[in-house]
């Protein structure tokens, strides 16, 4: 009865290994300018119902740019900028939870990642800058600069500098890429994967059975990718020194400013960080940049849901890090889509 009953298990397993797997499901593909980059949306539906939902989450995004860009003078950012150096100024649910979820990170990292930088951020110009301040200048922008400048109230907001501005860039764009996704399931997207710049966000089941396997992009080689198995976490942002760059003076100067020092980070050469939202993950790889792989990596391995690699360099030479929960699951590949 034994030996049959293996034999029968041994046949079933064969069969089963015959069987091929299901191919590879292909998602429709939209595509939006919005907050600065291509935002590309990748739904699992058929195509009259891909072009209804993704209209609704480029709205979304458009909506949240309206209330979250400091270049769009009619935005709230742009009236609490305004304002709110002379009164407290009553601000929306919506932002009003994005600088308290900002402070969070600003007080956690002792101001490594700081969304008061704008005073900085402003002097310096990117992506139109072409050589760096002057020291003195960048001293003034800097008194401007620190998250205890910002006083949150039960829901209105005062600075405490007459010149300090916020810049919600390394946090708003990943809170729009969660508010669209959450669009999306509310309306029945069943699943797909939003890619916005550096910021990437996943819901559901592939209907295909295969696992979500995302690609990190190499920072010196723009041809490779780092992909990553499935790790738990349906969110990664990266924040890399590869985007907005100019060089003066044989020294290269990149958009991510450290705002202790008022000048451009250089403990990273990237961070990648995955967490259960992109909000969450836009502003803990800003974060990780600043800090370093030695800080930031203990930082992350004192938090239950979240996950980084980061490349530096040491030496002349490119090094990378990961923390416990991505060690072993990260593979170099040739580039493909995230996906």
């Amino acid at each position: 009865m034994k030996t049959r009953l293996l034999l029968a298990l041994v046949g079933l397993g064969l069969v089963l290994a015959l069987v091929p797997r299901a191919p590879r499901a292909v998602p429709f593909e939209r595509a939006h300018f919005a907050m600065g980059t291509i935002v590309i949306l990748k739904l699992y539906a058929d195509g009259d119902e891909v072009d209804r939902l993704s209209a609704l989450a480029f709205a979304e995004i458009d909506r949240i740019d309206t209330v979250m860009s400091h270049y769009i003078e009619t935005s709230e950012l742009s009236r609490l900028n305004r304002h709110a150096p002379e009164e407290a100024v009553a601000v929306s649910p919506q932002l009003l939870q994005l600088l308290t979820a900002a402070q969070r990170y600003a007080g956690a990292t002792l101001g490594a990642f700081d969304v008061t930088v704008g005073a900085l951020a402003r002097l310096w110009g990117f992506p139109d800058a072409r050589q760096p301040p002057d020291a003195a200048a960048i001293e003034l922008a800097g008194a401007a600069t620190g998250y205890r400048l910002l006083q949150i109230r039960a829901d209105s907001v005062r600075f405490l500098h007459p010149e300090m501005r916020i810049d919600l860039g390394a946090i708003a764009k990943g809170y729009a890429v969660d508010r669209a996704a959450e669009v999306l399931v509310q309306a029945g997207s069943n699943s797909g994967i939003i890619i916005a710049g550096g910021d990437i966000l996943y819901w559901g089941q592939k209907p295909d059975g295969h696992p979500w396997r995302l690609g990190v992009q190499h920072p010196r080689e723009p041809a490779r990718i780092v992909e990553a198995e499935e790790i738990g976490l349906n969110a990664l942002a990266t924040s890399g020194d590869y985007e907005q760059v100019f060089e003066h003076g044989g020294v290269r100067y990149h958009h991510l400013l450290d705002p202790r020092s008022g000048s451009p980070a250089r403990k990273c050469v990237s961070a990648t960080a995955w967490a259960p939202t992109a909000m969450e993950a836009d502003a803990i790889a800003t974060a990780l940049f600043v800090l370093g792989p030695r800080r930031g990596l203990d930082w992350i391995e004192t938090m239950p849901h979240a996950e980084a690699l980061i490349f530096f360099e040491e030496r002349g030479q490119l090094r990378h890090r990961s923390s416990s929960g991505v060690t072993g699951k990260l593979h170099f590949a040739e580039k493909a889509n995230a996906e």
